[in-house]
């Protein structure tokens, strides 16, 4: 389950270097910018809350089981890919906003919190909230999409 768990703070923590990085892109309004860094500022906080999980005993918050850990490592691989795209070239808002639009779709997919099975209450409140982030992140990426792709 810590490695579970451990890949799942990489995804997260990866996410954000690539929001951080595009936010860089001088081609980028200054609002869109802004909110990139928001949402890495978002994800670092997510995997602060995985780390979080990562300090009870094995088997007292989380059911201690085996899981899967392919599509997990799938994922942090292609968000990999991504970061170093993002560090190859500079992106206009088109590209910005529709490779977040990517990231939160297909990694949403496996937010822990449709994964994990939790003995504590809190915990599962908590991964909650973080599966209704990933939500709200998709939906101000497709506001932004509105705004600035007309």
């Amino acid at each position: 389950m810590k490695k579970y768990l451990l890949l799942c703070v990489e995804i997260e923590e990866t996410i954000a270097r690539i929001y951080r990085q595009m936010a860089k892109s001088a081609k980028l309004p200054s609002e869109l910018r802004t909110l990139l860094q928001t949402l890495a500022n978002e994800e670092d906080d997510h995997a602060m809350q995985l780390r979080f999980a990562l300090r009870f005993p094995a088997g007292t918050a989380v059911i201690d089981k085996p899981y899967d850990r392919a599509p997990a490592q799938n994922l942090l691989s292609r968000a990999k890919e991504l970061l170093e795209k993002t560090c190859r070239q500079e992106f206009d808002p088109r590209q910005a906003i529709e490779m977040g639009i990517e990231l939160e779709e297909d990694f949403c997919q496996a937010h822990i919190g449709n994964s994990m099975e939790f003995r504590d209450e809190n915990l599962k409140k908590m991964f909650a909230a973080l599966a209704q982030d990933d939500k709200i992140h998709s939906q101000k990426l497709l506001d932004a999409k509105t705004r600035f792709l007309r």
